[in-house]
C-alpha cells in the first residue's frame, strides 16, 4: 500500500513538472515570437534611416557643387547670367493683372 501511494505521488509530481515545463516553454515561445517581430520592425526602421541618411549625404555633396548653386540661384532667386536674355510671357502677366483687378 505504501509503495502504491509513493508511485501515485511520484506520478503526480512528474505530471505537475511536465505541465510546468509545457507552460514555461509555451510562454517562452510567445516571448521569442514577440521579440523577433520587434527585432524585424526595428531592423526595418534602421534600414529606412540608413537609406534616408544616404540620400541626405548625396544631397549634401550636391549642395556644394557649382551646378546646384547655380540651379538654386535661378529657381529661388530668379537670377540670370550677364549674357542671357530673359523673355517674359505677357499673357501670363496680363492674366494675373485681370484676376487681381476683379
Amino acid at each position: 500500500m505504501k509503495k502504491k501511494k509513493k508511485i501515485i505521488w511520484t506520478n503526480f509530481f512528474v505530471f505537475i513538472f511536465i505541465l510546468y515545463a509545457i507552460f514555461t516553454i509555451g510562454s517562452q515561445q510567445i516571448t521569442i515570437y514577440r521579440l523577433k517581430k520587434s527585432h524585424q520592425q526595428i531592423a526595418s526602421k534602421i534600414e529606412e534611416a540608413q537609406n534616408e541618411n544616404q540620400k541626405l549625404q548625396d544631397m549634401l555633396k550636391d549642395v556644394s557643387s557649382k551646378e546646384y548653386i547655380e540651379k538654386m540661384a535661378r529657381e529661388q532667386l530668379g537670377l540670370v547670367k550677364a549674357d542671357e536674355i530673359v523673355y517674359v510671357d505677357q499673357s501670363l502677366s496680363d492674366a494675373n493683372l485681370q484676376e487681381g483687378g476683379n
